[in-house]
């Protein structure tokens, strides 16, 4: 064999055109079963398919959904924590002031509070996705927080023992359950009539 016929031959002198195939078109396509759309959405239909489907979403969105026990249930286990922390606010004020107190007296108050926190937890838990219920607790966080900073700045020690305790927990409750957006608002208010209404 030749040097001439090993070297193959130059794209330059290339002239033919190729026959092969173009691999584009070796990819294969979706098989056609050969049945209509209609035909096939008819034999859906006739099997029960759907209806199946249907009744299974129906379940899943049934699940997801709360029932009325368990928002009584997050209102009973959410009224404990928030009790000890009435509790604990208090006993903060008391030392402040230097008030006697005891741990049995933090048990006592966060018994009393407690049941009377639980059904205020469980109408704000259980409808606090509701734009209405955003924009009453954005409401009332701003109204409790401004009036516990006007507590902490010119009532008397008595007043501020009676009323500090129970507006700061509910201050924080509502800051819990409100949106990223509405409780940074109501902070960003209060902190301006703290800042400008009640420091000149």
């Amino acid at each position: 064999m030749s040097k001439k016929q090993q070297s193959g031959v130059k794209p330059s002198q290339f002239k033919g055109k190729a026959t092969k195939e173009p691999l584009i078109s070796k990819i294969p396509t979706q098989p056609s079963d050969g049945i209509p759309d209609d035909e096939k959405l008819r034999l859906i239909d006739q099997t029960g398919l759907m209806k199946k489907v249907k009744q299974r979403e129906s379940e899943l969105l049934v699940k997801k959904q709360a029932t009325t026990a368990e928002y009584i249930w997050q209102a009973i286990f959410l009224s404990i924590p928030f009790g000890f922390l009435m509790a604990t606010f208090d006993v903060t004020v008391k030392v402040q002031y230097s008030e006697p107190w005891n741990y049995a007296g933090i048990v006592a108050k966060c018994a009393k509070s407690a049941p009377a926190l639980a059904p205020f937890i469980y109408l704000s838990n259980r409808y606090k996705s509701t734009r209405l219920a955003q924009n009453l607790m954005a409401l009332g966080s701003t109204i409790v927080g401004s009036f516990l900073m006007y507590t902490l700045r010119h009532s008397p020690s008595l007043g501020q023992m009676m009323r500090a305790p129970g507006l700061a927990t509910v201050w924080i409750y509502f800051i819990v359950q409100l949106d990223l957006i509405p409780a940074t608002l109501t902070l960003t208010l209060v902190a301006l009539y703290w800042y400008f209404g009640l420091r000149v």
